[in-house]
């Protein structure tokens, strides 16, 4: 048995870390009318959002589609000309994308390997953490089974939250309907504030009126898994905003001197939804910790 790991850029691995950790990574398409782009090749995030400032005069709205099946078939053969028997394919939330529920039912059209979906339920730096943990188990000889087992302890920590300039780019890609998503929160003056619930659904969960307050909330949700006996990785987002980084990332390394904070972009694969300005946090058992496990089988 030989496995591949097979992400796309809406974790948040670029091509560069991509060849690092030996995993094969496809770039998430990014839609601006009728011209298609694909994230971290021919599109930077700070590329992204300058096109998405200059559509707005021209209420051109970005979308990021799914990748094809056709792509990850393809890709998939070409790993199996590698020896390749079994691929290991981790997506976005099925709360924000339908990619793995696509592929769950394509699987069988490709007879070239043997595919298992996994969903992340998560976005950005959680589902990238899970997709550094896979390629890490893999490289130590992990059976697939018991790769899933590490993967759904470390998906079981992850925790994502964001606040926003608008709920207007959620509600055009049909992402969050406030009215309709149970446990959400009516909205209020002021930046809504989204969380993923374990499900891996997006939804509102309040709104603050100014982002030092929502990162104030954000550290305080953060403080109860520092409490805990595992060890945390944790990581500011932004969409592209140094300024308000650079603030959050002292406010909560003040706060929690011990706690080393990664800082990463909001990718255009997710800038479609949450728009320009968004501010966020992700944090996770360390994946490091998992790396050396006492397997135990889990399923999906």
């Amino acid at each position: 048995m030989k496995i591949a790991v097979l992400t796309d850029t809406s974790a948040g691995i670029d091509f560069d870390e991509a060849a690092t950790l030996h995993l094969t990574l496809l770039a998430a398409p990014i839609m601006f009318g009728n011209r298609q782009y694909h994230e971290y090749q021919d599109l930077s995030t700070a590329d992204y959002y300058r096109l998405m400032r200059l559509a707005k005069s021209k209420k051109m709205v970005p979308t990021a589609p799914q990748v094809s099946m056709k792509t990850v078939q393809a890709t998939c053969d070409r790993l199996a000309k590698d020896g390749v028997t079994d691929v290991i394919v981790i997506g976005p939330s099925l709360g924000i994308s339908g990619f793995v529920n696509t592929l769950a039912a394509y699987v069988e059209n490709i007879t070239s390997v043997h595919v298992w979906p996994w969903d992340s339920r998560g976005i950005l730096t959680t589902m990238g953490d899970q997709v550094r943990l896979a390629a890490g188990l893999v490289a130590k000889g992990l059976t697939v089974d018991e790769v899933f087992a590490q993967l759904t302890k470390l998906r079981d920590t992850a925790h994502s939250v964001f606040v926003v300039d608008s709920i207007k780019p959620l509600l055009r890609t049909g992402e969050v309907n406030p009215s309709h998503s149970p446990g959400s929160t009516p909205l209020l003056a002021g930046k809504p504030i989204l969380i993923f619930d374990p499900s891996g659904k997006m939804r509102v969960a309040g709104s603050a009126l100014r982002l030092k307050g929502a990162m104030a909330d954000f550290l305080d949700d953060l403080a109860t898994d520092l409490a805990g006996s595992e060890p945390v990785k944790a990581t500011v987002l932004n969409a592209d905003q140094p300024e308000a980084t650079q603030h959050w990332l002292t406010g909560a390394q003040k706060r929690f001197p011990t706690v080393n904070f990664d800082v990463a972009l909001i990718g255009p694969s997710f800038g479609v939804h949450v728009g320009d300005g968004a501010m966020g946090m992700a944090w996770c058992q360390d994946y490091h910790s998992l790396l050396d496990p006492s397997p135990e089988i889990s399923t999906q």
